[in-house]
């Protein structure tokens, strides 16, 4: 419950489960923090002694999925997604008829996700994000981050195939570039149990603010899970009477403060792994342009507080 006006984007997360997901050895990334890689040596060896037709076709797939030490490889798997919604599609002509009325669609790859848009009656468009579901015991998390994953009592997490963006993570090679094994950790699931453990505060906080960045057109490079990300970072960090005790034009003067700060120095940490900066695969330039948009928001909620307060 965090949109803040009538939807034309929509988030599909779609679990892709793999056959004794439980065997995948997952460890963590040494070269990008908040990423993990997937082991798929057991369970390909399990598929290869079960005799069922639709098991040895799944085997057949998961081999092509992976390197030569059997690391899932990011590439592969888009590659392979990325040709199975072109078929689905092809095979649809493109459009789809609801209730007599006739949208067409169009597709393209946007990072991690299949982005399906639909033009008819209605405009909008689908991320469909494929993940690969692990359970709770297969998690690689500190154990300072351990304690916010483990009251939700979740069963299982995701690992995202999305491919690396920041240079620094780039093949030196670029016609013969080495194969992406790193998978991005997700805990959706967890961040939205810490979200409604929280006084109602918390979360209009988060709407208000994507609201006001809505109405910035130099703030379309901020991210609505950076904006999650803040407020993750604050209930890390505060008691839970914070959200209580302090009215919403206090906690959004804080807020927009710890958001003009991150951008000043040009880092906000991945919630789940703190060594990972979010903005990197944002320019300078990007960053600045934010900065230089909220740097006086902070001052300005600050000084409407105090002008209501003497008005009282």
């Amino acid at each position: 419950n965090l949109k803040v006006a009538r939807p034309d984007e929509f988030d599909l997360v779609f679990n892709l489960g793999i056959p004794f997901y439980e065997t995948i050895v997952v460890t963590p990334d040494p070269q990008m923090p908040g990423n993990v890689r997937l082991d798929l040596t057991r369970v390909l060896d399990l598929l290869k002694d079960d005799p069922r037709k639709d098991r040895r076709a799944i085997l057949k797939l998961l081999k092509s999925w992976v390197d030569e030490n059997r690391f899932l490889v990011v590439n592969k798997l888009c590659s392979f997604m990325q040709g199975s919604f072109t078929r689905a599609l092809n095979r649809i002509a493109y459009s789809i008829k609801v209730d007599g009325q006739v949208s067409v669609l169009t597709h393209k790859m946007c990072g991690p996700a299949q982005t399906i848009f639909v033009k008819g009656n209605m405009k909008y468009s689908v991320d469909f994000v494929p993940a690969i579901r692990l359970g709770a015991q297969q998690n690689v998390l500190p154990a300072d981050r351990l304690r916010y994953y483990s009251p939700a009592m979740l069963p299982y997490w995701e690992a995202i195939a999305k491919p690396l963006k920041t240079p620094s993570f780039r093949s030196a090679n670029r016609e013969h570039p080495e194969p992406q094994t790193s998978f991005r950790s997700s805990f959706y699931k967890a961040e939205q149990a810490l979200l409604r453990r929280k006084h109602p505060n918390c979360r209009d906080a988060i709407k208000i603010m994507k609201k006001l960045r809505d109405t910035k057109t130099n703030l379309t490079n901020l991210k609505s899970y950076y904006i999650k990300t803040l407020f993750l970072w604050k209930i890390s960090d505060s008691p839970d009477s914070y959200w209580q005790e302090h009215s919403l034009t206090v906690i959004l003067t804080n807020m927009f403060a710890e958001l003009t700060e991150c951008l000043r120095q040009h880092r906000l940490p991945f919630f789940w792994d703190a060594e990972l900066n979010m903005l990197d695969v944002l320019t300078a330039n990007q960053v600045t342009e934010m900065y230089r948009c909220v740097q006086g928001m902070s001052k300005q909620l600050n000084l409407a507080t105090v002008h209501r307060s003497r008005a009282s």
